[in-house]
């Protein structure tokens, strides 16, 4: 059976790291998975773990630790890895550096999103195309968008870059009275019209336009209220900034929660508001429950999500333009139920899991 290593920095919540025990747990038949961590492991690695894929930490120390490629190198040697699959670039250059010390596995870069903003970094590049490049096999991207910032970010080749959109399997649909359950336990009753988002806290996320945007539209329609999940190194902020706003009793902020896809499906519209995005898990979820979307017209967003046919895409940091979306589809009930049955066609056509991991294991298959 052919050895995988998933190369990750940690595995806490975010999108990269859910794609990488998602796709480690599908591919356990076909492949002997295991998954290095540079960073910590985090909180998710006992899942894998509990389903006997083996995760490993590297405790990688700031700055350029280099001893990290020397340790991957003796872990690959050890295991006699056939593919390493690094999600990201900081684990893609320490990849890349163990095969100069051994070099029997496959290199794949997947790169899942960007910085923002982002900064040319010329001295990167260029060593990035005369010496990573050179030593990594395939190169994917989770979007254009993606794949166009690889290109004048980091140097490489676009003729040598893949996109493979991200996927989710759909999900049972919420009964009547566990939607109506979830929905008032964060205060919303059956008629309010529920307005929510799921990630990772975090500045590039732009969760301010968000919260402005709700508050300006309950100045029109008070039935509005918020819904807020997940946790990160922002979240104190935006709980500060919703106190601010005085959205404290109207807005929930829940922190991490494991059933997150499920709260997801108790909202009347999903929102991202982010300043970049590679192909968002979370709003390909939102797509496959049928929940319309609302999104900025950043990243991988407009790929995803058609403005006008899917749901509502609005310029990048304008809450004036987020809040007439939102009002809208608290208003028009028709166009919105349109849209989201749309959206989950366009999640049907585009952004399965079947789909994603059909390709990597085309991938796969060649790099072997």
């Amino acid at each position: 059976m052919p050895r995988l290593l998933n190369v990750v920095s940690s595995l806490n919540p975010g999108g990269a790291e859910r794609l990488a025990v998602q796709m480690s747990l599908a591919f356990a038949r076909e492949f002997d998975v295991s998954v290095v961590c540079l960073d910590d492991t985090g909180l998710w690695a006992q899942q894998l773990r509990s389903r006997g894929v083996p995760v490993h930490c590297l405790y990688r120390q700031p700055g350029l630790d280099v001893s990290i490629a020397w340790k991957l190198a003796q872990y690959c040697r050890k295991h006699r890895v056939d593919i390493i699959h690094a999600h990201q670039c900081t684990p893609w250059f320490y990849a890349a550096l163990s095969r100069l010390i051994y070099g029997r596995p496959r290199l794949l870069l997947e790169e899942h999103g960007r910085f923002y903003p982002e900064v040319p970094n010329p001295r990167r590049a260029f060593v990035n195309r005369r010496l990573i490049a050179t030593l990594t096999h395939r190169f994917i991207a989770v979007s254009e968008d993606v794949k166009n910032r690889l290109v004048e970010f980091e140097g490489l080749d676009p003729s040598r870059i893949e996109v493979v959109y991200n996927g989710v399997s759909p999900d049972s649909p919420l009964a009547p009275e566990e939607r109506d359950r979830l929905r008032r336990s964060f205060g919303a009753s059956p008629g309010d019209f529920l307005v929510g988002t799921a990630g990772r806290l975090d500045p590039i996320k732009n969760f301010p336009m968000l919260l402005k945007s709700i508050a300006s539209a309950r100045g029109a329609k008070d039935s509005i209220r918020g819904l807020l999940v997940g946790n990160g190194p922002y979240y104190s902020q935006t709980r500060q900034f919703r106190d601010d706003l005085g959205l404290a009793p109207l807005v929930a902020m829940p922190g991490h929660r494991d059933d997150a896809r499920r709260l997801i499906g108790c909202m009347d519209l999903f929102v991202l508001s982010s300043f970049s995005e590679g192909t968002s898990m979370a709003l390909i979820e939102a797509m496959a429950a049928q929940v319309p979307v609302a999104v900025t017209a950043v990243g991988g967003n407009p790929e995803v999500v058609l403005g006008g046919r899917t749901g509502w895409v609005v310029p990048s940091d304008s809450a004036s333009d987020l809040e007439k979306a939102i009002l809208e589809a608290a208003s028009i009930p028709g166009k919105t139920r349109q849209l989201a049955e749309a959206g989950r066609r366009r999640f049907e056509e585009k952004f399965t899991l079947d789909k994603m991991l059909e390709s990597y294991r085309r991938i796969y298959a060649e790099m072997l």
